[in-house]
């Protein structure tokens, strides 16, 4: 995935990472190659993903160049501000059977709150994530018509 591209509405670059908002509504989060994700950086992707849909909950797809490493402190970082983070659902994006294996784990292990799914074909992982935004407007539309 190109996080400089004609799909781009707003880039946030940071250290170990790129942050993109793109035309569909989806932010996409590049971890970069050799990067060791921890803490501070889940405090600064946090940041950003706020900044980047002004509060508003988004689809988010993960991606990873090679070589990324993340703590398990930032793990479980990452899970106890899952309810804080404008998240929709989430895809991660994979493309060798490691990754698939570390993000199959992390699922199990610390089971996600928000929808949650592995692809290995990113036009699939677009899909499902534009698909989980129909329905949970959907669901937000009809359950706000239901207060009045």
């Amino acid at each position: 995935m190109a996080d400089t591209d004609d799909r781009a509405v707003e880039l946030i670059m940071l250290p170990n990472m790129n942050i993109l908002l793109d035309t569909q509504g989806i932010v996409r989060i590049t971890y970069l190659g050799g990067s060791m994700i921890d803490v501070r950086d889940k405090i600064q992707e946090k940041e950003a993903v706020g900044r980047i849909t002004k509060g508003v909950k988004h689809p988010i797809m993960f991606a990873f160049e090679s070589m990324v490493t993340i703590t398990k402190e930032a793990k479980e970082y990452s899970i106890q501000v899952e309810q804080e983070q404008p998240i929709l659902a989430i895809a991660i994006l994979v493309d060798n059977f490691a990754y698939q294996l570390l993000a199959d784990f992390y699922y199990r292990f610390y089971k996600p709150k928000v929808n949650y799914k592995v692809f290995k074909d990113e036009q699939k992982a677009v899909e499902w994530l534009l698909e989980e935004k129909t329905n949970y407007f959907k669901k937000f539309n009809s359950q706000s018509r239901n207060l009045y």
